[in-house]
C-alpha cells in the first residue's frame, strides 16, 4: 500500500485544491528513474557500501523501501556515502510543467539513519537543465539534515513550499543532495496542487499521554497548520470528549501562520477525562472569519485511556542483533554485562529479549517469530535496541534502563515456568487497571527464551549469547485482549523442546530449537503492548533451570537422567516397585547400539547407575532400560 495520506489531504474536495502534477515512483522498475526525469552526477564520487541500491554513477535511483518504512513502495534515493569521503553534488530533475496560480509543491522525505541525516535542497529552473540553470534561482527549500522517518508511524516527513514566484512559468524541480559523508535519504509522493486562500489543519493533539492514571480535568492543546496560501491570523477551534458537549474557542495567532507553518494552541476550558476510554476530537471550523469549506484535513483525533492507579513498571528491553554483525558484537561486549547486572527475566524490574536477525549472514537463532518482531518495529539496521516498546536506547546505559523502570505501568503480571525434561509450560496472571471499551489496541505476548548458550562457530569474537528468544506463543504476532479494571486473566503455553547441538558447524536458521548448553536455563517473558503506539504497559517474567544435580522423574515415569545434556558422565535413575535385574542400552539416532550394561541389579525404590559418556560423540541418544516391570525409555543429549 502506497503511503498517500498527506496527498489525499491536499487533493480531497475539489473546491479546495486541484492536482497539476504528481509522481510516486511506482511506475518504474528500480533502479531506473521515471520517464522524463533527468540526473546530473556533479561530484563523480564513488559510492561506498551501496551496491544493493545500484547507485553506480547515478545521482539518484529508485528502490522499494518497504523494509525501510513499512507501507511505502518505490521511492527516490540519493546518497553521500563515498570512498574516499566527500561532498555530494547530485541532482535529480523532474519533467517540466507550467505552474498555475496559487500552487504548492509537496513531497515526503526521510534520512535512512538518524545519526546520519542527509542535507539537500529543492531548486527550480525556468531556463534549462544544467546546474547553472538551477543555481540561478534561490532554493525553494533547504535543510542541513533531513529527519529520520517518524518513529513507529512508518511515514516519511511531510514537506511543502509555495510556487507563487513562478506562476505561469514553465519550470523543472530538482532534488539537490549536498551532504558530506552521511548515508542516504529517500523522497516520495511528489505533487503540485492549487491551494485555496485559507485552509486550517489540526496536525496533532499534544500534552495528553495515551495512558494515564487518575481521572480529572486535563488541558486540551495541539498544533495548528495553515494549508492555504494566505496567512492565518485567527481560527475557531473546537474539541469534544466522548459524547460530551462541544467546547469552542477562537485562537489568535501571533505572529500569523503562513503556508505550511504551524502554531501551538491550548483551550482555556479543561476537559474532564473519566476512567476508561476517552475519545477526543479537535477540529477547525473557521479561519480569519471564513468558514472551512472542506473538512478532509480539519480534524485530529486521539484516545486517552485512564487507569484507576499506576503500578510499578517492569521495563522490557528488546535488542535486535546477529552473530554475524560486527557492530552488534562490539555493543554486546559492554551491553550484555550491563543487562545481566540487572538480573533480568527473574520476575524483577528488568526483562530482556534478544531477537536474532538473519543478516548480514545466517544466524542459527533467527526464526519466523524473531522476524515478526523485526517487521513489527520496522528494523532495517542492527544493532537496534528498543526499551518500553516506543523508545530507542541510543546510549545503552543504566540511566536509560532506570528511566524505563520509572515510567508508570497500568497492569501487573505474575509469571511462572515449569520445566520437566523437554516438556515446558508457562502461565501468567495479567491484571489490568484500565477498562478499554470497544476495540482494544492491547496485545499480549509470550516468549520462551534461552538464557545462555555458547556458539563456537560464531562469525566474530562473540561466542556467548544471552537471553535469546527461541519461540513465541501462539506466534510472533501476539493476541489481542480486552481489559476490565482489576479483573485478572490468565495466559498459558505448552511446548516440547527440541534440543540440538550448536557446538560444531553453523545450524541453519528458521528453527525453534533449544541449543544444548551445560547449564540449560529457560526464561519466560510476558508483556502487554499497544498495537498502535507500541507502548508496553507492563511485562513480567520467570526463569527455570533444567535440573542437573539429581535424577528427575517426570510425573509418574520411572526413569530420569542427569546431567542432561551430559559430557563425561550421565546418571540413569530407575524407580521400581520391587528389585529387578536391569539391562541398559543406549542407541544413537541412526539406531546403532553404542552402550550396553546388562544384568545390573536394581533395588526397589529409586536407584542410580552412572554411565561413562566421555567417548560418545555429541548428539542425541535413546536410552532403553529393560526391567521386570517393563521397558523404560528416555532421551540423552551428549555435549562436548
Amino acid at each position: 500500500m502506497k503511503k498517500i495520506v498527506s496527498i489525499l489531504a491536499f487533493l480531497t474536495a475539489g473546491s479546495l485544491s486541484a492536482q497539476t502534477w504528481t509522481e510516486n515512483f511506482n511506475s518504474t522498475i528500480p533502479p531506473a528513474l521515471p520517464a522524463g526525469w533527468l540526473q546530473i552526477n556533479g561530484d563523480g564520487n564513488t559510492t561506498l557500501g551501496m551496491s544493493s541500491y545500484s547507485f553506480g554513477a547515478n545521482a539518484g535511483v529508485t528502490s522499494n523501501v518497504w523494509s525501510w518504512v513499512v507501507g511505502y513502495g518505490n521511492a527516490l534515493l540519493t546518497t553521500s556515502s563515498y570512498t574516499p569521503t566527500g561532498t555530494s553534488n547530485d541532482w535529480v530533475i523532474s519533467p517540466s510543467f507550467t505552474v498555475p496560480a496559487n500552487a504548492a509543491f509537496s513531497w515526503e522525505a526521510a534520512s535512512y539513519l538518524n545519526s546520519f541525516q542527509e542535507a539537500y535542497e529543492v531548486r527550480v529552473s525556468t531556463t534549462g537543465t544544467t546546474q547553472a540553470d538551477f543555481l540561478a534561482n534561490p532554493p525553494l527549500y533547504s535543510t542541513p539534515g533531513e529527519s529520520w522517518y517518524l518513529m513507529y508511524q512508518k511515514a516519511f516527513n511531510e514537506r511543502s513550499v509555495l510556487l507563487s514566484a513562478y506562476t505561469g512559468q514553465t519550470i523543472r524541480l530538482a532534488i539537490h543532495d549536498i551532504s558530506n559523508d552521511k548515508y542516504m535519504a529517500g523522497y516520495d509522493n511528489f505533487s503540485v496542487t492549487v491551494r485555496p486562500s485559507l485552509d486550517g489543519n489540526i496536525t496533532s493533539i499534544t500534552g495528553l499521554p495515551r495512558y494515564m492514571a487518575g481521572a480529572g480535568n486535563q488541558t486540551i492543546s495541539g498544533t495548528f497548520r495553515e494549508l492555504g496560501y494566505s496567512n492565518a491570523n485567527n481560527a475557531v477551534l473546537n474539541y469534544k470528549v466522548n459524547s460530551n458537549p462541544v467546547v469552542t474557542q477562537t485562537i489568535t495567532f501571533a505572529p500569523s501562520v503562513s503556508y505550511f507553518s504551524t502554531s501551538s494552541f491550548s483551550f482555556s476550558s479543561p476537559a474532564l477525562l473519566v476512567p476508561g476510554t476517552n475519545n477526543i476530537k479537535v477540529w477547525v471550523s473557521d479561519v480569519n472569519g471564513v468558514p472551512e469549506v472542506g473538512n478532509a484535513n480539519d480534524t485530529a483525533k486521539t484516545v486517552v485511556y485512564v487507569a484507576s492507579a499506576p503500578q510499578l513498571m517492569n521495563a522490557l528491553i528488546e535488542e535486535f542483533t546477529s552473530e554475524s554483525c560486527g557492530p552488534c558484537v562490539s555493543l554486546n561486549a559492554t551491553f550484555d554485562p550491563l543487562v545481566n547486572s540487572n538480573t533480568p527475566n527473574t520476575g524483577g524490574r528488568v526483562n530482556v529479549i534478544k531477537n536474532q536477525a538473519w543478516w548480514p549472514l545466517n544466524d542459527p537463532s533467527n526464526n519466523a517469530h524473531a522476524t515478526s518482531r523485526i517487521n513489527y518495529y520496522g528494523v532495517s539496521g542492527i544493532p537496534h535496541t528498543v526499551i518500553g516498546g516506543d523508545q530507542y536506547m541510543f546510549n545503552h546505559t543504566q540511566a536509560e534502563i532506570d528511566a524505563a523502570k520509572n515510567r508508570p505501568a497500568y497492569a501487573t503480571i505474575t509469571a511462572s515456568l515449569t520445566v520437566n525434561g523437554t516438556a515446558i509450560s508457562g502461565s501468567a496472571t495479567v491484571t489490568p487497571y484500565v477498562t478499554i471499551t470497544g476495540a482494544s489496541p492491547l496485545k499480549i505476548y509470550q516468549a520462551l527464551i534461552q538464557k545462555h548458550y555458547n556458539f563456537p562457530g560464531a562469525y566474530y569474537s562473540q561466542k556467548d549469547f544471552y537471553h535469546v528468544m527461541r519461540r513465541m506463543f501462539p506466534d510472533g504476532n501476539g493476541t489481542f485482549i480486552n481489559t476490565t479494571d482489576g479483573v485478572p486473566q490468565n495466559v498459558t503455553f505448552n511446548h516440547t523442546a527440541t534440543l540440538v547441538s550448536i557446538a560444531s558447524g553453523t545450524p541453519a536458521s528458521g528453527s525453534f530449537n533449544t541449543w544444548i548448553a551445560t547449564n540449560l536455563t529457560y526464561e519466560y517473558v510476558v508483556w502487554i503492548q499497544d498495537a498502535i503506539s507500541h507502548q508496553i504497559i507492563q511485562s513480567g517474567s520467570a526463569t527455570q533451570s533444567v535440573p542437573t544435580g539429581v535424577v528427575e522423574f517426570v510425573e509418574n515415569s520411572s526413569i530420569g537422567i542427569y546431567p542432561n545434556p551430559a559430557k563425561d558422565y550421565a546418571v540413569v535413575g530407575i524407580k521400581l516397585n520391587k528389585p529387578s535385574v536391569a539391562d541398559i542400552m543406549i542407541y544413537d539416532m541412526s539406531g546403532k547400539l553404542v552402550y550396553t550394561n546388562k544384568g545390573a541389579n536394581v533395588e526397589d525404590g529409586q536407584s542410580e547407575i552412572k554411565i561413562d559418556t566421555s567417548e560418545m560423540a555429541p548428539g542425541s541418544y535413546n536410552v532403553v532400560v529393560s526391567t521386570s516391570e517393563g521397558v523404560l525409555r528416555d532421551k540423552l543429549i551428549i555435549l562436548k
